[in-house]
């Protein structure tokens, strides 16, 4: 658990964590504008985690901007360098980073609060022997047309229906489990800082004696955030998603909004099918994980809605006194 917090006024500690796809457009068309717009929005709905009482680490996905990192790689082979999976997720934590750092320094300013921010590259130590390695199931990427997914899975890349959006590439998705620059996150944190970490679910990275080595996969980022979170001893994990809050039977006539379960409750309601694997699946599972110690709680929730939920009044909360 997280020590080490500076004297001082009591302080909440926060992980919050920005889903890959919000920062695309319904039709798909991946631009660096667009990503800086999507960052000013979202970002001031989080004006209550901003405040100087709150030590918050930021975190987002990454699955669009690695996808398109990785059909610039097949493109340019014979006329530029390779670059291995865990190199485009570094790649992306960067280009991510640094859109969230602009974005949050001129929202602090707007807001007239004084914070430092940093973006930090973050190393997660994965297992050579996960199960995720022989399994590639994280969609990641555009979606493809059947030809283009023919020709993908001719070169030996895999290719699945994505439930919901249409046929993606797939990458191994390891379970995290640790955070290399955990210290250090902490540190900046007891400093004040707004620390944007463990973009993409973090570099993966193998652990060889006292050495580390990266890994061609894909971490979840709602798992990281949700193992992040628990070491730096946060007391609340914030999923924000292109959704108000988690439902049953969604995109159905029976649609029903859920808005207080148990981690029990979560996973039961995932063992019948209504958080598929390729999109709330992993949410509610890693809100799930972090809220099974009683006094933490997980809310998944949109952007706008996010003022309310932190009054419960909005969004899907996940907490042991929920029942």
């Amino acid at each position: 658990m997280g020590a080490g917090r500076t004297e001082g006024p009591p302080r909440s500690r926060v992980v919050a964590v920005l889903g890959g796809n919000a920062f695309v457009p319904p039709d798909g068309a991946l631009t660096m504008a667009g990503q800086f717009h999507f960052a000013r929005e979202a970002l001031g709905h989080l004006r209550p985690l901003l405040q100087p009482g709150v030590e918050l680490v930021l975190g987002h996905g990454n699955g669009p901007q690695v996808g398109h990192m990785l059909a610039r790689v097949e493109q340019s082979l014979g006329e530029a360098y390779a670059l291995p999976l865990e190199v485009c997720v570094a790649e992306s934590e960067g280009e991510l980073g640094y859109v969230l750092l602009q974005s949050l320094h001129n929202v602090l300013a707007s807001l007239g609060v004084t914070r430092s921010v940093v973006s930090l590259l973050t190393q997660v130590r994965v297992d050579p022997g996960d199960p995720g390695f022989q399994r590639p199931q994280k969609p990641i990427g555009p979606v493809y047309d059947a030809a283009r997914a023919r020709e993908l899975k001719a070169r030996g890349f895999p290719v699945a229906d994505d439930p919901g959006r249409g046929l993606r590439r797939v990458v191994p998705s390891p379970e995290p489990l640790e955070i290399i620059e955990a210290d250090v996150i902490e540190r900046l944190l007891s400093m004040g800082v707004i620390v944007i970490a463990a973009g993409g679910g973090g570099i993966p990275v193998l652990r060889q004696g006292d050495a580390l080595r990266g890994v061609d996969a894909v971490v979840d980022k709602d798992l990281t955030a949700a193992l992040l979170a628990d070491v730096i001893g946060a007391e609340l994990l914030v999923v924000l998603t292109g959704v108000p809050c988690a439902y049953l039977h969604f995109a159905t006539p029976a649609q029903a909004p859920l808005r207080r379960l148990t981690p029990e409750q979560v996973r039961a309601h995932a063992r019948d099918g209504h958080f598929p694997a390729g999109s709330m699946g992993p949410k509610m599972e890693a809100a799930a994980r972090f809220a099974s110690v009683p006094g933490r709680r997980a809310i998944i929730c949109d952007p706008p809605s996010l003022p309310a939920a932190l009054d419960m009044q909005a969004g899907t909360l996940v907490s042991c006194e929920a029942a």
